[in-house]
């Protein structure tokens, strides 16, 4: 589980400067240095941006931005959940593309037109 910090901190190497990162997403430099340290989250229009910047889930920066000054532990477990979800759904994800380039990729068997055994004038049974 990832914090908000963390994924600012991949938006800055990735935009070359704090302030070139805020400019991006929208928002003062002073704004998202305060939620950089921990002091405040960030809007969720803002958390979608910085997501879709950095190309992460969008849901886990929500999250991350929530948990930054949520005090109730029940919605904090709420938001943690967010976390679980997400990596859950990326393995499910990744399950489905192996099984299917494994059926894409896997060899066929032809069928062998000497087989065919004839059983009415339209049906044919195929017969290995």
């Amino acid at each position: 589980m990832r914090e908000l910090k963390d994924y600012i901190e991949i938006g800055v190497e990735k935009a070359g400067t704090q302030i070139e990162l805020a400019k991006r997403i929208g928002i003062l430099d002073v704004n998202l240095r305060m939620a950089k340290a921990g002091k405040r989250g960030l809007p969720v229009d803002v958390c979608i941006l910085l997501a879709d910047y950095v190309k992460v889930d969008r849901l886990e920066v929500i999250a991350a931005s929530n948990l930054v000054t949520e005090k109730d532990e029940r919605r904090r477990r709420i938001f943690e959940s967010c976390f679980k979800k997400s990596n859950s759904a990326a393995a499910s994800i990744t399950m489905a593309l192996l099984v299917t380039m494994i059926l894409i990729l896997a060899p066929t068997k032809h069928a062998d037109a000497g087989c065919q055994i004839p059983v009415s004038d339209t049906l044919y049974i195929m017969r290995n």
